[in-house]
Parts: structure tokens; C-alpha cells; sequence
């Protein structure tokens, strides 16, 4: 899965399942490649299907995935928990720091 996918503000349904999926399958590579690695298992949360309109607990437990893959990989991470999804500017920087987050996991794990 393409990770300018992750980059992409979703805008319609059809969008948002796009970049759910992506965002989702890019956080099982991570894990997996962290697994395969060193054999340390980190915790796996649904993240999709997403509904940024009734989101539950998604913020911590997308959260929670963030601070055990930065921990593994010694990135600096911060709190994506707040992301207003109807601000188009909130979100879109939201969606750039967001994004940089799997690229530096990515980079290191030598995933695209």
C-alpha cells in the first residue's frame, strides 16, 4: 500500500476508506517488520474501518500503536490524539505530521 496514500487528506467516503485501509496496513507492515526483526510483538488495534465522524477510541488506541512503534524505533513522537477532521487546515497538518511519523518508521524498516 502506497504511503502518499497516508499523506492524502481524505475528503469523501470513498477517501476515507482509502486512507483508512492504507493507514491501517501500513501500521501491520510496521509491526510485522518490527516482529521479524527483533521479535518483539506490538500491540495491534482495529484501525480500520474508520469513521471520522463517530471515532470511539480510535484516537488512543491509534495512539497507543504510535508510542510502542516510536519506542521500538526511536522516534520522537507527540500526541496525534487531537485531529479535527472537519477543520480542512487542522487536518491537513495534522495529516503531513501524521504522515512523517510512517515515513520515518518506514525508512527505518526499509518499508515503502
Amino acid at each position: 500500500m502506497s504511503l502518499a496514500t497516508i499523506y492524502t487528506p481524505p475528503f469523501t467516503a470513498e477517501d476515507f476508506s482509502r486512507w483508512s485501509f492504507a493507514h491501517a496496513a501500513h501500521h501491520r507492515d510496521i509491526n510485522r517488520v518490527i516482529f521479524q526483526t527483533n521479535g518483539q510483538r506490538l500491540d495491534e488495534y482495529v484501525l480500520d474501518p474508520f469513521d471520522p465522524k463517530n471515532m470511539g477510541n480510535w484516537p488512543w488506541l491509534h495512539q497507543a500503536m504510535h508510542d510502542q512503534m516510536n519506542a521500538q524505533l526511536g522516534i520522537a513522537g507527540y500526541d496525534i490524539t487531537e485531529v479535527d477532521w472537519e477543520d480542512e487546515d487542522r487536518m491537513r497538518s495534522w495529516m503531513t505530521q501524521h504522515g512523517n511519523l510512517h515515513y520515518q518508521a518506514g525508512t527505518i524498516l526499509g518499508l515503502g
